[in-house]
């Protein structure tokens, strides 16, 4: 089992007291599995994503990566996991504004010790950035962004990748292309994907479909 989330709940304060995002939630992810995560707006997807990265903290329940229980690390211990377990793909690309392309995508790599110049060629090419290497951010379009902040995070090849509509600013073409990646080497690697997606068509790609609902899954 690569994550496996035991009676996870989580709810933020507001103006109008406590909301409840996720309920008691449980959901395993195998190692070689692709899940894709469905559900309106508001029903608990990206909060899900964020405490399966580390990136947040439940307020009741377990999270474990390969057994370990995340929700018990300190902040140091979380940053460790994230550096060498975690590939995070959000809506916000987060890229090094002073990096050029090329040093923004081998710089996750380095920093888990997985530096691969040969890998790092082929998912250039295979993600048509391979004329944009000597560009930086703020030379990009959001789409070419896109593209080199997924490559960032293939390129670490990382156990569990945590996707939140990646391909969301690529046309059709790119993002089949980009998903399909992301699924080889999830099979080879025995690495899992979950995938936050509102397509059908990209969903029905994935090996399983889970869906939230009022922050249960259904």
């Amino acid at each position: 089992m690569m994550l496996s989330l035991r009676n996870v709940s989580k709810s933020y304060i507001t103006a109008e007291g406590r909301l409840e995002i996720l309920k008691s939630i449980d959901f395993d992810l195998d190692a070689g599995e692709s899940v894709a995560l469905t559900g309106e707006s508001g029903s608990g997807k990206s909060t899900l994503l964020h405490l399966a990265g580390g990136l947040d903290d439940p307020d009741a329940g377990q999270i474990l990566c390969a057994g370990d229980d995340i929700a018990a690390l300190d902040d140091r211990g979380r940053a460790e996991y994230r550096r060498l377990s975690v590939g995070l793909v959000f809506q916000q690309f987060n890229l090094i504004p002073s990096l050029d392309v090329a040093a923004n995508i081998s710089f996750h790599a380095k920093l888990a010790r997985r530096h691969d110049r040969e890998w790092e060629r082929q998912l250039v090419e295979r993600l048509g950035i391979d004329m944009l290497l000597a560009r930086y951010p703020e030379q990009l379009s959001g789409g070419q962004q896109q593209r080199v902040a997924i490559g960032r995070t293939l390129a670490a090849r990382p156990k569990l990748f945590l996707a939140d509509e990646p391909t969301g600013n690529l046309d059709e073409e790119t993002g089949d292309a980009v998903l399909d990646i992301m699924l080889s080497l999830t099979k080879t690697a025995g690495a899992a994907l979950l995938m936050v997606t509102h397509s059908s068509r990209l969903a029905r790609k994935l090996d399983r479909t889970v869906h939230l609902h009022a922050g249960k899954i259904t």
